[in-house]
C-alpha cells in the first residue's frame, strides 16, 4: 500500500469511529421526556432543591424562574442565588419571591479567594438546600412542565447518584448552528456519551443546564468544593461521581429543556475561552494533537479527493470523497435534536476548523493571562494544581 493510499484510509477510519461513536450517543442515549410516568410501585417523589445560579441575566432569568415555578411536582423549593449581579437580575427575582413561597433568593456580595464564581455559587445554594435531591441549572434554561419529575423518576428508578439532562440549543446564524453541531459530534464522540449509564465504565458527563445528584452523594464526594477552580465544573462534577464508585447517568433533555446559548457568533468563540485548554486537562501535547487532528479531519479529504482522482489514484482519491458524505451525514442526523434545517450543517469542515481556532485560543489566553469567570483572573499554576487526580482521595 502507498504512502496517499494508507492516509486515505487511515482519515477514513478515523471518520467512521468518530460517526459510529457519535452515532450510538445519539440513538443510544435515553431521552428525558420517555421517562415512564409514576406506576404504582414508585415511591412519592422525595423533596427537591432546585438550585439557580445567575451572574447578570437580568435578559434571560425571568422566563425560566417562571418555568421552574410552573413545575408538576408536588414538593420542591427554588433558591435562586444572584451571584454580585450589577444589573436587574436580584431585583426581577425579588419581585418573583414575593409572589411564591417556594422561591428564595440568595444574594452573593462578595467571592472568597480559591473559588471561580458560579462553582462558589452553586455551593452556597447547596447549602441552603433542604431537598434529599439537588437540580442545578442557569438562569436562562427554560423547563417543561414535567422536566424535574421525569429526571427525579429516572434517578430512583435506576438507583443512581448523578444525573445529566441536555437542552435542545437556540442558535441563530449559519456558521454558529454549524460550529454548534461539530462540537456537539467531536463531544459526544470523545465523551462516549452512551456509556455513561454503564456503571462498569469510566465515561462520564456533566452539563450545567441540568445537573441532578442525591444530596448525600454530592455531600459524600466534596460538593462544589472539589470544584472550586474548574471552569468546567460541571463535567469534572460528574467525574468525581464517577471516580468515586458512584452511578452516573446520561439523557437527552431535548424535548423538556431549552436554552439560548449564545447569542453570536463572536459570544460562541469568547464564551469557550475559559472551557477548551481546561477540558484537554492544560495539555499542550493534547492541545497539539487534537487541533492537527481536527484540521486533517476537517481540510484533508477535501483537498486530497480532487487531487489524488486528477493525478490517478482513483482508490485514495474515493476515500477522502466518502470522509465528507460521512460527517455531513452524521452532521444532518444530530441537528435534529436542535431543530436545524439540514443545510446548516453544510459549512461543517469550516466549523470544525472553528473549533481547533477557538481550542487554541483557549489554549494561549489561559497560558498568558489565565481565567477570569466571576472574579480576577487565576493563573495556569493555580488552575493545574485544581486538576481532577485519577483517585477521589
Amino acid at each position: 500500500m502507498n504512502l496517499p493510499l494508507a492516509l486515505a484510509a487511515l482519515t477514513l477510519a478515523l471518520w467512521l469511529s468518530l460517526a459510529v461513536s457519535a452515532l450510538l450517543s445519539h440513538y443510544k442515549v435515553p431521552r428525558l421526556h420517555d421517562v415512564a410516568p409514576a406506576g404504582p410501585d414508585d415511591p412519592p417523589l422525595p423533596h427537591l432543591s432546585i438550585i439557580v445560579t445567575a451572574h447578570n441575566e437580568a435578559g434571560t432569568m425571568e422566563s425560566a424562574l417562571r418555568s421552574l415555578l410552573a413545575l408538576r411536582y408536588a414538593d420542591y423549593e427554588v433558591i435562586f442565588v444572584n451571584d454580585r449581579s450589577t444589573d436587574r437580575t436580584g431585583e426581577i427575582a425579588e419581585r418573583l419571591s414575593a409572589g411564591d413561597a417556594r422561591l428564595t433568593v440568595l444574594h452573593i456580595d462578595e467571592l472568597p479567594a480559591g473559588w471561580f464564581g458560579k462553582p462558589h455559587a452553586a455551593r452556597r445554594g447547596a447549602d441552603a438546600a433542604t431537598g434529599e435531591v439537588l437540580l442545578f441549572t442557569d438562569a436562562d434554561v427554560v423547563f417543561a412542565p414535567d422536566a424535574a419529575a421525569c429526571g427525579v423518576r429516572h434517578l430512583l428508578r435506576e438507583r443512581l447518584d448523578h444525573l445529566a439532562a441536555a437542552p435542545r440549543v437556540t442558535v441563530t446564524g449559519t456558521m454558529l448552528r454549524a460550529s454548534t453541531i461539530a462540537a456537539q459530534l467531536f463531544i459526544s464522540a470523545k465523551q462516549r456519551l452512551w456509556k455513561v449509564s454503564d456503571p462498569r465504565s469510566s465515561a462520564f458527563f456533566g452539563i450545567g443546564a441540568y445537573t441532578m445528584m442525591r444530596a448525600d452523594s454530592y455531600r459524600a464526594i466534596g460538593g462544589h468544593e472539589r470544584v472550586a477552580l474548574r471552569p468546567d465544573e460541571d463535567i469534572r462534577l460528574a467525574q468525581m461521581v464517577k471516580r468515586s464508585g458512584m452511578r452516573s447517568g446520561f439523557l437527552k433533555g431535548v424535548a423538556l429543556l431549552e436554552v439560548r446559548w449564545y447569542h453570536s457568533f463572536g459570544d460562541f468563540i469568547r464564551g469557550l475561552d475559559k472551557n477548551f485548554f481546561a477540558a484537554l486537562d492544560y495539555s499542550l501535547f493534547m492541545v497539539t494533537g487534537s487541533t492537527v487532528t481536527l484540521a486533517w479531519l476537517a481540510v484533508g479529504p477535501i483537498v486530497m479527493a480532487p487531487l489524488l482522482l486528477a493525478t490517478g489514484q482513483p482508490l485514495a482519491g474515493a476515500l477522502y470523497a466518502a470522509c465528507p458524505l460521512i460527517y455531513w451525514t452524521v452532521a444532518t442526523t444530530l441537528s435534529r435534536d436542535h431543530s436545524y434545517p439540514w443545510w446548516y450543517v453544510l459549512p461543517f469542515p469550516l466549523a470544525t476548523l472553528v473549533i481547533a481556532f477557538a481550542i487554541w485560543r483557549s489554549t494561549l489566553l489561559t497560558i498568558l493571562r489565565g481565567v477570569a469567570w466571576g472574579g480576577p483572573p487565576v493563573p495556569l499554576a493555580e488552575l493545574k494544581k485544581a486538576r481532577i487526580r485519577h483517585s477521589a482521595e
